[in-house]
């Protein structure tokens, strides 16, 4: 019973821990891995949406971002212990949305890009060209020229300004977008990172505890033998024993030998009844 009943402590104990490394922490290394990936298929989709205004690309980064916050709440809802870790990751997808989301309007919007603000500068420039060429006929060679000059430099001002305005603003934009995302992958990493600690832990602790096991249920089994043979020597002592003493004693005195003398030693029913057994003899003879 000793040796079964420890074998099947440890047995339980084992399994709990292979399921707890099968249900819960390789699921969330997994899910954190996926996490990681679809956060930089979002950083594609949006980068390739800045090089290429295709809106195909912000549909992709939405996708991916959806996809982010469902596996986020697979990690939640297998691992409550990950939940500051979850929440923090929560947090910075959706600025990373939001971020994001700013920058698209940002280019979508009236002069928005440099494609547009170009339009806008070149409309501007043909119109202070038809103004010029309207009043050409009052001004001189020399002043038609000087400001026709005056245009030029105007347009190539306005043209060098749209485009460092751009870059000023998608620089800021794409370098807050860049930080989200990193710490997305940040914490990502970090998730995985301890969820395969502990599987290593729990697969240490496995192997630890099937290493006891052996042992324990070694020596239990060792003692139980030594017990079984003890109690093999010592219960005919304390009960055939009183037995035979006490067959050979009644045999006497069916054969009329009335003096007899019981060794009676210890306690229980067996030396209960022969003390019975020599009393009813005495009386009898």
């Amino acid at each position: 019973m000793p040796v079964i009943f420890l074998t099947i402590y440890y047995l339980f104990a084992i399994v709990s821990i292979i399921n707890r490394i099968v249900d819960i922490e390789a699921p969330v290394t997994k899910l954190a891995e996926q996490v990681a990936v679809q956060m930089l298929e979002a950083r594609r989709s949006e980068r390739n949406y800045f090089l290429l205004h295709d809106p195909v690309y912000i549909q992709e980064s939405q996708q991916a971002i959806a996809k982010i916050k469902e596996l986020v709440g697979q990690i939640q809802d297998l691992d409550p212990s990950q939940q500051g870790a979850s929440q923090d990751l929560l947090n910075s997808v959706e600025e990373f949305e939001q971020r994001t989301a700013g920058a698209m309007l940002l280019m979508k919007g009236p002069g928005g890009t440099a494609a547009q603000r170009i339009q806008q500068a070149v409309a501007g420039y043909e119109k202070d060209l038809n103004e010029v060429l309207r009043r050409s006929r009052r001004m001189e060679n020399a002043q038609l020229v000087q400001e026709l000059q005056n245009q030029v430099q105007t347009f190539d001002t306005e043209l060098t300004k749209s485009f460092e305005q751009e870059n000023q603003a998608l620089g800021q934009i794409t370098s807050e977008i860049r930080t989200s995302s990193q710490h997305v992958l940040d914490v990502a990493s970090q998730i995985e990172t301890e969820s395969w600690q502990r599987v290593e832990r729990d697969h240490q602790k496995a192997r630890s505890l099937a290493r006891r096991a052996e042992w324990v249920l070694s020596i239990v089994s060792a003692i139980t033998f030594f017990v079984s043979v003890w109690i093999s020597f010592v219960l005919p002592r304390m009960v055939v024993k009183p037995l035979v003493s006490l067959r050979e004693a009644v045999d006497h005195a069916t054969a009329g030998n009335y003096p007899i003398k019981l060794e009676l030693r210890g306690e229980g029913e067996i030396i209960d009844l022969a003390q019975s057994i020599q009393n009813l003899i005495n009386r009898a003879r």
